[in-house]
């Protein structure tokens, strides 16, 4: 059974999305069909992060969309908001999704970086494979696994059709704490790759659930932060 049917009446909730690149507008309204089929009275608020002043204690989740993580992180960079949103992150009273890029960004160690390498926020104990499929004419699509607890919020078919646009994958895991969320299996692959992680209130995909139908990742996410939400006041 949802989450959601489970618990009580809370406030309305926050949801901030960090429009720098990807498909922030397809997030947003996959938020919106996936409220929709949750059934919430809650209201739901889905507003732009682009500026340290918008990464505030009133947001109660952030999703950080696909993209250039390299892009992506150096503008985190320019703009001092690599602290601010990394405290943000932290604080248990929030909740954070990272899709590709996002994964990336997340991941306290990445393989394959540019010259240089690449600030990041190193939040979840991962070591995450920058392009693990190769480069963007090797984007495809494939059925991925989900894992029990996944299904345990989000009934339904046990796997969900990703799409995966030069996308990263989790290479190692440093903490029991990070519990894997999704894999995949494809006949040029010896053993199942992880492709979504979740750590206390962080999670991770390596594809784009925006750029699909099924919004069950959405409503998962939406379930963890109106839980959270509910656990932290009391509600």
């Amino acid at each position: 059974m949802p989450l959601l049917t489970e618990c009580g009446h809370t406030d309305s909730v926050r949801i901030g999305i960090l429009e720098v690149q990807g498909a922030f507008l397809e997030h947003k309204i996959a938020l919106l069909k996936a409220k929709e089929k949750l059934q919430l009275v809650t209201p739901i608020e889905i507003s732009e992060v682009r500026h340290q002043s918008h990464v505030t204690s009133s947001l109660d989740g952030i999703i950080i969309p696909g993209g250039e993580s390299t892009t992506i992180s150096l503008f985190l960079k320019r703009n001092n908001m690599v602290e601010p949103l990394k405290k943000w992150i932290e604080d248990r009273n929030h909740v954070t999704w990272g899709t590709c890029a996002g994964m990336i960004i997340l991941a306290k160690q990445n393989e394959n970086q540019k010259i240089g390498g690449q600030p990041t926020l190193g939040v979840m104990d991962t070591d995450v494979s920058r392009n693990f499929f190769g480069r963007q004419v090797n984007s495809f699509e494939a059925d991925i696994s989900l894992s029990d607890s996944f299904l345990k919020v989000c009934p339904g078919e046990k796997t969900f059709h990703g799409v995966f646009i030069r996308a990263p994958a989790v290479v190692q895991t440093f903490s029991p704490k990070v519990e894997v969320l999704a894999s995949l299996k494809r006949a040029d692959m010896s053993e199942p790759v992880i492709v979504a992680v979740q750590q206390d209130n962080v999670m991770a995909t390596a594809f784009h659930p925006e750029l699909t139908e099924d919004v069950r990742w959405h409503q998962y996410f939406i379930e963890r932060v109106y839980k959270n939400k509910q656990a932290m006041t009391g509600t």
